[in-house]
């Protein structure tokens, strides 16, 4: 079993704070919190904190836990809130955006400290502005190499295929489209756009020999 952190909350009838602490982690690694999450969390608290609870990351408002009132101490050794943001980060949108990101905020790695909800919502809001231009690089791949618009490149790949364009049928076309959009959304989801012109091209290749065999 790896070593690893999961939290243990112990109420005593005598305290009026919560402790949690580190145990061992199993294997299994949970995934990674969304950037929807501590965006949520960001708007209803001033600080935010990750969590482990057993195989399941939970992003939560510091000072409160669910169905008590009592105040949190975050013990040391506690869970990297930044590091694993900065890795959400990373895998809602780009390995590149992500350290720019936490470059310009100064992200750095801090154990059993909360982030600021204001820090949460700035690297969020520079993420979403960088990525926008991204999307629309790809935009304009799909449209360019999308079968049903009879794009540009996508007559191109057809012709150094030697397959007629024409004669791909409707429904055909449309397959091609849905495989396509289908990959350029699985490499968005985990931060790859813009996807390289190169690796659309072979994914319309593919869809291509698919639909026709």
């Amino acid at each position: 079993m790896q070593a690893g952190i999961i939290l243990s909350v112990h109420h005593r009838a005598d305290a009026r704070s919560v402790t949690i602490e580190n145990r061992p982690l199993s294997p299994i690694q949970p995934q990674l919190p969304s950037a929807d999450a501590f965006r949520q969390a960001a708007a209803r608290t001033a600080l935010v904190q990750v969590t482990l609870d057993g195989s399941q990351w939970e992003v939560k408002g510091v000072g409160t836990l669910p169905g008590s009132q009592r105040p949190v101490m975050w013990v040391e050794g506690e869970v990297d809130t930044a590091s694993v943001f900065v890795a959400s980060l990373q895998n809602h949108f780009s390995a590149g955006i992500s350290r720019a990101v936490a470059r310009e905020l100064d992200l750095q790695p801090s154990p059993g400290i909360p982030l600021s909800s204001r820090k949460v919502t700035q690297a969020l809001d520079m993420a979403d502005a960088s990525h926008a231009p991204l999307a629309g690089v790809d935009y304009m791949t799909q449209l360019d190499l999308s079968a049903s618009s009879q794009g540009d490149g996508f007559r191109r790949v057809c012709e150094a295929l030697g397959v007629s364009a024409a004669s791909l049928g409707i429904e055909q076309r449309a397959a091609v489209d849905a495989r396509m959009a289908e990959s350029f959304g699985t490499a968005a989801a985990h931060g790859g756009s813009p996807v390289p012109r190169d690796t659309a091209l072979q994914w319309l290749r593919e869809a291509l020999a698919i639909v026709r065999a």
